[in-house]
């Protein structure tokens, strides 16, 4: 009930409307443009939840619905409530059958769907991107192969900080068409299933960035062998990733091992696992660089 009032909260702007400033359920109704009594009956749970603040018969936004949920504050995570609503909480319903049978119960995302999963993507992963960028050396790489590579996220900050780096980005042709309207600076968007196309060669930087997490082991095995044909001598190969290094997963992680099975049978695999499936797969495991938790950088080269 909490979950689905945050949601409704977020799409009539409620927090944008209740502000630092209390207002009462009438003020808050006029401003959404819905019934006083649903104005209310909202503030009153969100008010039991700690979102909102009660004065009086008033309300106002607690500190941290003001700076994330208002649209006013350091970051926005109205996006990511969106993705829970229409995408993750419908898939949630069917946990059952993929926590018994280990595959993925997401069905196929519409356009607004598919709009709500990348741009939350983005926003989780806007600061290990950032990261990355400042922690590896790019600068002796001349082309990099982003497989997977979303919105463009982490491909970005890495060509604004390497002006030597030119990058090819592949991504499924809904995502990638979005990716080649922003018209960014040396990067060409290929449209295609990195399963199902061949892969572009030439590059001698192959990335991967939140990919590995959502594939079960054998289908992650399948990408490693594609991304071994096409890699040339003295290629990096660079997995970016939320790796279960210890027994428990980071906290800001905790939720991951369920979400990735919801979506398409994955999970957070240890760096050892990884390991071994490079070394199966033609690759030799080189080493793991850890970025601020939960995300790390495991490297390889071709065998």
């Amino acid at each position: 009930m909490i979950s689905k009032t945050v949601f409704a909260a977020v799409e009539f702007g409620l927090f944008e409307a209740a502000g630092p400033q209390a207002a009462t359920s009438q003020e808050l109704a006029n401003r959404c443009g819905i019934p006083q009594r649903s104005a209310r009956a909202l503030a009153d749970l969100l008010a039991d939840a700690g979102l909102l603040v009660r004065e009086g018969g008033a309300f106002r936004n607690a500190p941290d619905a003001e700076a994330f949920l208002s649209g006013r504050g350091p970051a926005d995570l109205r996006t990511m409530a969106r993705y829970w609503e229409t995408v993750s909480y419908p898939a949630w319903e069917h946990a059952v059958e993929a926590f018994r049978t280990r595959q993925g119960v997401r069905p196929v995302l519409d356009k607004a769907q598919t709009e709500a999963y990348e741009s939350t993507v983005a926003l989780v992963t806007a600061e290990t991107a950032a990261d990355l960028a400042r922690a590896y050396n790019f600068g002796r790489h001349h082309r990099l192969l982003d497989v997977g590579g979303g919105y463009g996220t982490f491909v970005k900050p890495i060509l604004t900080a390497y002006g030597n780096l030119t990058a090819t980005l592949i991504d499924l042709p809904e995502v990638a068409g979005a990716v080649a309207e922003q018209r960014i600076p040396r990067l060409t968007a290929i449209g295609a299933d990195v399963f199902e196309s061949p892969l572009p060669g030439g590059h001698d930087l192959i990335l991967v960035a939140n990919l590995v997490h959502l594939l079960p082991p054998e289908r992650i095995a399948e990408l490693f062998r594609r991304l071994r044909s096409v890699a040339a001598p003295g290629t990096t190969l660079l997995l970016v990733d939320w790796w279960r290094t210890e027994l428990a997963p980071h906290p800001s992680a905790r939720f991951g091992a369920g979400e990735f099975l919801i979506i398409s049978g994955g999970d957070l695999y240890q760096v050892d696992e990884v390991a071994g499936w490079l070394g199966e797969t033609g690759w030799t495991f080189t080493g793991l660089t850890e970025l601020p938790p939960p995300s790390g950088v495991i490297q390889a080269v071709p065998n």
